[in-house]
């Protein structure tokens, strides 16, 4: 019986992976020849990767494809379920890094507040006092990904009639951005994502890439919600030129040395601490070795520490290989071989 579940489970994974692909594909709706769709679909990738990653140019085999992403990096982490609840995630990151972690007050219930960690008789009145402090919350689901849904809530009386018929959000402390980002963009929380590996040589940051916000996407940074996502030089923490997804710029590439609505550099930008970050990013994925394979999500804060925002099990690929094909870090190519993705 146990095999059964297992096997109907596992289908049905299978098919819901299937179904994310077609409808990525008929929302990108991207003016690409089908001659060249059905190369990039042989191939493993999205339509619209002919755009991001000019393939007509590069060599495709240097670029880790969508389908391995989907089918196969997913596969690497073997317990990856308590990554993909964000309130599960939460716990196990405030367990072991307190100091770096964000505070979540509460979670959204049926319609009513639990206090998570602001553990207060009244929650309820506990965080519309807490917003009449001149504080805002950012509420977003549990369960889901891309920033949608999410919101960002500034006053009681919007807590309240917003809480009303809605279930599985966590609300969060909102965090503030370090001066450098706020001024490239001041509307979204602008992260950075990082992906790390741990193999029989330790911990290895590979990739990293900035994202914010625009006034298409605030008050998240998200780049599948339109953002702006800018390579970062993993020894200077110095930022390339932005890219913009091309499903919202009708098919066309857009690279942004500066912010296309508020005029701020982004090329040239220096993250400050850089190099700390990246140690501390890199001892804390060895503490979560058990979880090889990990794409963070972190946002610089005003004192030059940094805050996880959260990690995830199997990071979005497309940002990551604007500036440089994964397949082409030999560390990265044995680590995949190992795990069977490619």
């Amino acid at each position: 019986m146990a095999d059964i579940k297992q096997t109907v489970k596992s289908l049905a994974l299978r098919s819901a992976r299937i179904l994310a692909w077609v409808r990525e594909e008929y929302e990108t709706g991207l003016p690409i020849p089908l001659r060249k769709k059905l190369f990039l679909w042989s191939r493993g990738f999205y339509s619209k990767t002919a755009v991001l990653h000019n393939f007509d140019e590069n060599d495709v085999n240097l670029y880790l494809s969508n389908f391995s992403r989907i089918f196969r990096t997913s596969q690497i982490n073997q317990y990856s379920d308590m990554l993909w609840n964000k309130l599960s995630c939460h716990f196990m990151l405030q367990s072991l890094f307190k100091d770096v972690v964000p505070v979540v007050i509460a979670a959204v219930s049926r319609g009513k507040l639990v206090g998570i960690d602001i553990q207060e008789k009244d929650i309820l009145t506990w965080t519309c006092e807490y917003l009449q402090s001149g504080h805002r919350v950012f509420a977003k689901p549990i369960e889901g990904s891309k920033g949608k849904n999410a919101k960002v809530i500034s006053t009681a009386d919007e807590l309240r009639k917003w809480i009303v018929g809605n279930d599985g959000y966590m609300l969060c402390e909102l965090i503030e951005s370090h001066p450098y980002s706020s001024e490239i963009f001041p509307h979204s929380l602008n992260t950075i994502r990082i992906l790390s590996i741990v193999d029989d040589s330790g911990p290895y940051i590979v990739a990293a890439v900035h994202r914010f916000g625009n006034k298409d996407s605030a008050p998240v940074d998200n780049w599948s919600s339109g953002g702006l996502a800018a390579p970062i030089d993993l020894d200077s923490g110095i930022l390339s030129e932005a890219t913009m997804n091309p499903v919202f710029t009708s098919g066309d590439l857009k690279r942004c040395k500066t912010h296309p609505d508020t005029g701020a550099v982004i090329e040239g930008a220096v993250i400050p601490n850089w190099p700390q970050v990246c140690r501390s990013i890199a001892r804390m994925a060895e503490q979560l070795a058990f979880l090889p394979y990990l794409g963070w999500d972190i946002a610089i804060a005003p004192d030059g520490g940094f805050r996880v925002v959260e990690i995830n099990s199997n990071t979005d690929i497309n940002i990551l290989q604007i500036a440089k094909p994964l397949l082409s870090d030999e560390r990265l190519r044995r680590f995949y071989e190992f795990h069977r993705v490619i």
